[in-house]
């Protein structure tokens, strides 16, 4: 039995079986994605809060709900609408913070510029 040496095996190659197959199911999920518009929304709002880009993520969040409604997309719109009061509660919490942020360095200036009298 003669083994092929590693030369002779090329994984890398573009027209072997199995990365075709890969390459069709890529695009087939990739089709997909486009067409649900749910996942890659999705993945995108969870990245805008991630990095604590709340606005932003309840404008993308809002546009994608009113999408899937308009397509008759129920159970999107449904996990839409509940991701969409979730974000919506963490800029509420955001605006409250960074009210209170700046509420704090305004008593401080003014509390310096008293004690400066």
């Amino acid at each position: 039995m003669a083994k092929k040496s590693l030369k002779e095996i090329d994984d890398s190659a573009p027209d072997t079986l199995t990365s075709r197959k890969v390459k069709r199911k890529a695009a087939k999920a990739k089709e997909q994605r486009q067409q649900d518009g749910g996942d890659d929304t999705m993945s995108r709002v969870a990245l805008l809060c991630q990095e604590m880009c709340w606005r932003d993520a309840v404008l993308l969040c809002r546009k994608a709900h009113a999408q899937a409604m308009a397509d008759g997309k129920e159970d999107t719109a449904m996990s839409l609408s509940m991701a969409l009061q979730k974000i919506e509660r963490s800029l509420r919490r955001q605006m409250a913070a960074s009210y209170i942020a700046a509420a704090k360095d305004m008593l401080q200036k003014e509390y310096l510029l008293d004690v400066g009298q």
